[in-house]
């Protein structure tokens, strides 16, 4: 409707959130780990995998809300989908594979560092998703006036 200071006020509003909620989800992630581990019937070695890729997600669960939020919700709805297509290929086929392939098959690197390696992408991208963000460049009027 050509209310981009609106627009620009709930895409504030939805970042607040998206942060708040992710923290709070790698706080809730936190402290069921435990009662996670326990119900899992797996090797001591599979348990220990399990603890470390519980803590990674729980610690980027703050990158990923708010990429999710900004990349997939607040930028298309600014206008702005090709952003997010370019900005998730790119940190996928050029970072997160295969850096992850490198340290997995060349490097022999453990399991859960080709597992943090490979969920890097998500705080990659927020420094490009954070700039986008706040330059606005993402917000265009979606409206024309239609003839009377």
């Amino acid at each position: 409707m050509g209310q981009l200071e609106r627009a620009k006020k709930y895409g504030g509003l939805l970042w607040k959130m998206a942060i708040i909620g992710g923290a709070a989800s790698g706080v809730l992630l936190m402290a069921l780990s435990p009662l996670i581990l326990k119900v899992t019937a797996l090797s001591p070695i599979a348990t220990g995998y399990l603890k470390w890729m519980l803590l990674f997600c729980a610690c980027y669960m703050v990158a990923k809300a708010i990429n999710m939020t900004t990349i997939a919700g607040i930028f298309p709805a600014g206008g702005d989908s090709k952003f997010g297509l370019i900005c998730d290929a790119v940190t996928m086929w050029v970072f997160a594979v295969p850096i992850g392939f490198f340290a997995a098959f060349y490097l022999n690197l453990p399991v859960v560092v080709v597992f943090l390696i490979i969920n890097l992408d998500e705080v990659v991208k927020l420094p490009a998703a954070v700039i986008h963000y706040r330059k606005y460049g993402w917000l265009k009027n979606l409206t024309r006036e239609t003839p009377e």
